[in-house]
């Protein structure tokens, strides 16, 4: 079925079309962070700092985990995609949306052209809630890995229904309260209720499938499915209509405690893997799980006020967001990229000819010598980035700005590699 699902050509296309968006977007966001290094110093509500995390939220993460869905939420329902036309609405207004609200906040244009961004943004967004909700209901089979993508789109939808509202707020101010405060809550519920999530649900399916690993304990998903979400929904409707500083402790604890029974979830199936060797693919993905405790660290640092100054505090809020993004998510989709992109234009070209000793792998289609020397240049360039906007350092995060760009580069050859393959003739598969 899983060969059935994504053998489809239109579906194929349209998420190798995700992947190569993605792919340059990532390569951008590399190269405005090198030109606007010192935007990381400061405040974190600055016009370019802005801009590049939008591009970086929408126009690479996002991007690409859409175009992931479109291949794993068939997957793990069974079935098929529901509307190939949906898909391609969404992608359009997604790259529309985006390109337009990046102009808007590099510029700090906060009149029509970002309330156009977001209205078309939170359209896309829309249809695609509503694309990969009939999706998983042809199905008669029910997951905690769907319950955790479908839920995590919920999530996205209202996040982006957050930031049209905060886009509109910009000129006519009707929100209750200081533009800041809700910028955080929607923060806080599209890197938590979003990526998280996520990043929870397809993990847990795909790591055990590339380790393959022996039986689970698929209790874990759930305790960590229940008290993401609960965590989560306390912080929003606490944070939205009462105040709810005091108890945010509580929801942040019942969300370490869900990524936690993840984390176990997950070394368990590294300890019951049949495939003994990890490949450079997997070993991007278990380095990004190790980072994920530097956000975790800066904000305890940043809740019990281990710090008093506001300059540092300032440049510990910026080094969360990035280290999430870069450190975690970023490094993570660097990893799992080749194996689910290599494994659809495999399919596309190969698949009549996978008994036949001389079709290549899907690993054979990217360079794995490449991947490992994105991996390092990524981790050098994230540290030096890192360690510069902790320290107020616009030459440090230029250096590392550096580093990105050239994992990007990295990152690019080898996705062009995988797309331009060139099918060997059927007479050298005999």
């Amino acid at each position: 079925m899983l060969a059935n699902n994504i053998n489809d050509k239109r579906t194929a296309n349209v998420v190798i079309t995700h992947y190569i968006t993605a792919a340059i977007s990532f390569f951008v966001i590399c190269l405005l962070m090198f030109v606007s290094s010192k935007a990381f110093i400061g405040h974190y509500f600055h016009p370019k700092l802005l801009a590049i995390t939008h591009i970086t939220t929408l126009g690479w993460i996002s991007l690409i985990i859409i175009g992931s869905l479109y291949q794993l939420a068939p997957v793990i329902t069974n079935t098929s995609l529901y509307s190939i036309k949906m898909a391609i609405f969404t992608y359009l207004c997604i790259i529309v949306g985006t390109v337009l609200l990046a102009i808007s906040f590099w510029f700090f244009n906060i009149g029509y052209l970002i309330q156009t961004a977001s209205v078309i943004l939170f359209s896309g967004i829309s249809v695609f809630l509503i694309n990969i909700y009939l999706t998983t209901q042809q199905s008669k089979e029910k997951s905690i890995e769907a319950d955790f993508i479908v839920t995590s789109i919920l999530w996205l939808w209202l996040t982006v229904f957050l930031g049209t509202l905060l886009a509109f707020n910009f000129r006519y101010t009707f929100l209750p309260k200081e533009h800041l405060y809700f910028l955080k809550i929607h923060a806080h519920i599209g890197l938590l209720g979003w990526f998280l999530c996520l990043i929870i649900g397809i993990s847990s399916k795909l790591i055990p499938m590339f380790l393959i690993s022996g039986k689970l304990n698929s209790k874990l998903l759930n305790y960590s499915y229940y008290l993401l979400n609960v965590g989560l929904l306390g912080f929003t409707i606490d944070s939205l209509f009462f105040s709810g500083d005091v108890r945010s402790v509580i929801y942040v604890s019942l969300i370490l405690i869900a990524l936690i029974f993840f984390i176990i979830y997950i070394k368990d199936a590294y300890n019951k893997r049949l495939k003994k060797s990890l490949d450079i693919n997997l070993k991007h993905s278990y380095i990004s799980f190790i980072l994920i405790f530097i956000p975790i660290v800066f904000w305890l640092t940043l809740k019990f006020k281990i710090i008093h100054d506001i300059k540092i505090q300032n440049q510990l809020s910026i080094a969360i967001a990035f280290s999430i993004l870069f450190g975690f998510i970023s490094l993570l989709i660097l990893g799992q990229t080749f194996k689910n992109l290599s494994f659809i234009v495999w399919l596309k070209k190969y698949q009549k000819y996978s008994e036949k000793n001389k079709a290549p792998l899907p690993k054979d289609l990217y360079s794995e010598k490449i991947a490992k020397m994105q991996l390092y240049v990524f981790l050098s360039g994230f540290v030096i980035a890192l360690a510069g906007i902790i320290r107020s350092n616009s030459t440090l995060i230029s250096i590392g700005s550096i580093g990105l760009i050239g994992a990007a580069i990295l990152y690019n050859f080898n996705i062009l590699k995988i797309v331009l393959h060139k099918q060997k003739t059927e007479k050298g598969l005999l």
